[in-house]
């Protein structure tokens, strides 16, 4: 059989996506543009947006954007937590992550597997069999464990057509656990540095002891589910 040919458009369209990738990461290491982004500046602008008409799906499509242009999933938490507060930056957090999971879902599976796995030396071919085994599961590990880059998850699962269902399904399930501990979190060190208490800082270590523990549970638990025996 004669070698497989190359999708060209399917490859142009997965090349566009990395150069606008790219064009951002150069503006972030600009001083100014680095600026602009400060946590502080996004929490004035953040404020503005949900104040305009239908300010809350503006909020939902800003965070869209910045799941499509790769900013990590620390980042979105604790920016939702600084601007709207623990309990309604939790559920902007979480609800835009999921959002823009599913629509860089969309450009992985446009882009197909094919284009995907070339450029990534065969490490797609990695996730296959997992995925279509076990898709619910291995996504809510995937979210939970840091074994690759929330980005790459999604287009991942994209290419390699993971039922929808079980990909925005266990894109929630995995990353509700992280929201709620990080946002808790913050809580605490916001709490801390307003008040200045021995309490609050007594509470403040509870509360990092709390999710590290947590975390290291979970990550426990999945880990021996995904080392147990298979079907």
């Amino acid at each position: 059989m004669g070698q497989r040919r190359w999708p060209w458009g399917r490859l142009a369209l997965l090349l566009l996506y990395l150069a606008v990738l790219g064009l951002v990461w150069m503006a972030w290491r600009d001083p100014t543009w680095r600026v602009l982004l400060s946590p502080v500046v996004l929490a004035q602008f953040g404020r503005e947006v949900l104040a305009w008409p239908l300010g809350p799906l503006w909020v939902l499509l800003a965070y869209v954007v910045a799941v499509v242009l790769a900013m990590p999933v620390l980042a979105l938490i604790t920016l939702g937590v600084l601007i709207f507060g623990p309990w309604p930056g939790m559920a902007y957090a979480l609800a835009g992550m999921v959002a823009g999971a599913v629509v860089t879902y969309g450009v992985g599976r446009l882009t197909g597997a094919q284009v995907l796995d070339r450029l990534l030396r065969g490490r797609l071919r990695l996730m296959s069999t997992h995925l279509h085994r076990r898709g619910l599961w291995t996504i809510v590990l995937l979210r939970v464990l840091p074994v690759a880059p929330f980005i790459v998850v999604n287009l991942g699962a994209g290419a390699l057509r993971v039922r929808l269902r079980d990909y925005v399904l266990g894109t929630a399930l995995g990353l509700l656990p992280g929201t709620v501990l990080i946002s808790l979190f913050m809580r605490q060190v916001q709490q801390a540095v307003r008040t200045a208490t021995p309490g609050a800082w007594l509470a403040l270590g509870g509360g990092v002891l709390l999710v590290v523990g947590a975390l290291w549970w979970l990550r426990q638990s999945l880990r021996g589910d995904k080392v147990g025996p298979q079907e």
